[in-house]
């Protein structure tokens, strides 16, 4: 009889087997499935039809209001399901709201300005043009629907604090420039210059060539007390009637 050396058996206790090793009982045929780890990713969404969805917002936006609005009609001028629209907006807030924020804020330049004053003025002038109107609308019919609060907090944080901001920031540049004093309160300076574009649309009185100079002018001089002008060198205003010091 043939004696077959110790060594040359596999110590079960010591080496696991190849079933164990797989995660199979000894005998089971074919590997385990494997273990899952997590939902497994989905079809990539198709960028296109979100461009089609928020571009025919949009145009309904200017077309007949935020209130007459949906979310089958936008379905319908985008040419995708209902399905596809609820997919990636919750409601109807939320799909305006994105729609206007990526119109309005995809453009805001990043980073030093080399004319604060100048990009300032700019900015009012598009903001007047493009996005008064809408926001106007869209801030005041979310106001009114007091059960919607969280809607108006959503179009706050997606479209007003990002060009707000973006204003802010040339203001502070100006500032730190010399152009404005350091204790210039550009906040308070915001809040003006917005309200001048809000004011007229309200009053219903139109826009004229050269106002969004003239209503930065009016905050430089406050704040600085010149008009215009790189660094601060800009004309000095000289006071005038009961304002006026005697030499």
């Amino acid at each position: 009889m043939t004696t077959i050396p110790l060594a040359a058996v596999p110590d079960d206790r010591s080496t696991p087997s190849v079933d164990r090793q797989a995660g199979r009982r000894p005998g089971q045929v074919g590997s385990p499935p494997p273990r899952q780890t997590g939902r497994s990713p989905g079809r990539p969404r198709d960028e296109r039809a979100t461009s089609a969805i928020t571009d025919a917002a949009l145009r309904q936006l200017a077309d007949v209001g935020y209130a007459k609005i949906s979310m089958e009609s936008v379905a319908t001028e985008a040419g995708v399901a209902r399905a596809t629209v609820y997919r990636r907006y919750r409601d109807k807030a939320d799909l305006v709201t994105a729609a206007i924020a990526t119109n309005s804020t995809t453009h805001l330049s990043t980073g030093p300005s080399p004319d604060p004053r100048a990009d300032l003025i700019a900015y009012l002038n598009e903001f007047d043009g493009h996005f008064a109107e809408s926001c106007l609308e869209v801030v005041g019919t979310l106001i009114g629907a007091r059960e919607e609060r969280s809607s108006l907090d959503l179009h706050r944080q997606r479209v007003v604090e990002p060009r707000m901001g973006h204003a802010l920031d040339l203001l502070a540049q100006a500032r730190q420039l010399g152009q404005l004093r350091p204790d210039a309160d550009i906040d308070l300076a915001l809040q003006m210059l917005a309200g001048s574009v809000f004011a007229r649309r309200m009053a219903g009185v139109a826009s004229t060539p050269g106002w969004a100079e003239r209503a930065v002018d009016m905050v430089w001089v406050g704040l600085s007390g010149t008009v215009g002008g790189a660094g601060g060198a800009g004309q000095r205003q000289t006071p005038t009637g009961s304002d006026a010091t005697p030499n």
